[in-house]
């Protein structure tokens, strides 16, 4: 004999049901004689679009930096431990980076 078609909601209630009671999952479904492969398809379907339709918002923040060059003779100084290092303001930055990386190694 088969069982009609359970709605969304039905089934929401028997995962519950299930949760409450304690048994297992299979045990539950023999006592209410539901076939343990439908009620863990329909219990993955259901989670899949509950999961699927939900957006989370997410607010991203941006940093902006401004800076400028008034003078192109302008340098600045790294310094680190005793050591300084003069460079001028329009240094080509991929060097800058690069020379960075090996200091840090």
């Amino acid at each position: 004999m088969r069982h009609q078609r359970r709605d969304v909601n039905t089934w929401l209630d028997l995962f519950d049901r299930q949760e409450q009671s304690g048994l297992s999952a299979v045990a539950f479904c023999r006592q209410h004689q539901i076939n343990i492969q439908t009620f863990y398809a329909r219990r993955s379907d259901i989670r899949l679009q509950r999961t699927n339709n939900k957006f989370v918002h997410v607010k991203r923040e941006v940093t902006t930096f401004e800076s400028q060059v008034e003078d192109v003779t302008q340098t600045f100084v790294l310094k680190h431990a005793s050591s300084a290092l003069s460079v001028p303001a329009d240094v080509n930055l991929h060097w800058l980076a690069s020379l960075m990386k090996a200091l840090n190694e």
